[in-house]
């Protein structure tokens, strides 16, 4: 029989890290938290108030989209020996459909971004987090300079790509399944039931209904009632919304008496 409580041990055992060996993941989970922060995304990342005001963003923090705390991304930034598990790596991966390679145990893969190189990675993170990297920069004439020039193009290049997403990435690249996820809500390679569903009711004739048995018909109207009426209700709010914001824009003046 064979022992499933070190097998299970195994698969729990997290892999240890430091500012050198951890780069690629570091960039990885900052890259990942700073798109969610500054692309433009899916209500249901946004949190509204009972008026339907948009406010702020849910914390992408310890969620399945980064499943590490603002205290230990902080640690990692700053190239702090930190550990980081499959099951987290499975976590990513998984809510994106995105490579494994990007976190894997051994060699992982920092995401590719055009004008970033590693050099580049290493001024931000000395710059803004202070983590000792040896760049082979004479600082006595120019070093201090180019670090921060480069620490402020990466931050330049991230926005963006945050904001310009689906005309700067191709469709096989990784961070456009991380943009596609935010933005939409969904992950890119689920199948887009309402597209599709949309394209069916366009082509479908009224009378291939006739072929339907009444049970079916019956079916059939109770499910399309039910959207409908949803359907109905997000229609109604968006033109609430609009006409409340109309308001404040061109307010009443108020008659003096």
């Amino acid at each position: 029989m064979a022992d499933t409580s070190n097998e299970e041990k195994r698969k729990s055992v997290k892999t240890l890290y430091d500012g050198n060996t951890g780069l690629s993941i570091m960039i990885n989970l900052y890259v990942i938290k700073y798109i969610y922060y500054y692309i433009d995304k899916a209500r249901c990342f946004i949190d509204e108030d009972e008026r339907g005001k948009k406010t702020k963003s849910y914390p992408i923090y310890c969620t399945d989209m980064l499943p590490v705390s603002r205290q230990r991304l902080d640690r990692i930034n700053k190239g702090k020996r930190f550990e980081f598990s499959r099951a987290e790596a499975n976590s990513i991966t998984e809510t994106f459909g995105i490579e494994m390679k990007y976190f894997r145990k051994d060699d992982p893969i920092a995401f590719e971004i055009d004008g970033i190189d590693e050099t580049s990675w290493k001024c931000f993170y000395k710059s803004r987090y202070d983590v000792d990297y040896d760049l082979h920069i004479d600082f006595e004439n120019e070093g201090d300079d180019i670090v921060e020039q480069l620490k402020q193009e990466v931050e330049d290049i991230l926005k963006g790509l945050s904001m310009d997403w689906e005309q700067k990435l191709k469709c096989d690249n990784p961070l456009f399944a991380i943009c596609y996820y935010f933005h939409y809500g969904e992950r890119f390679d689920r199948p887009n039931t309402i597209g599709n569903l949309k394209e069916i009711l366009s082509t479908l004739d009224y009378r291939e209904w006739e072929t339907e048995s009444i049970a079916t018909l019956n079916e059939m109207l109770k499910l399309l009632r039910g959207h409908s009426t949803y359907i109905n209700s997000l229609v109604s709010l968006d033109k609430l919304r609009k006409e409340q914001q109309g308001k404040k824009q061109h307010p009443i003046p108020k008659i003096k008496k």
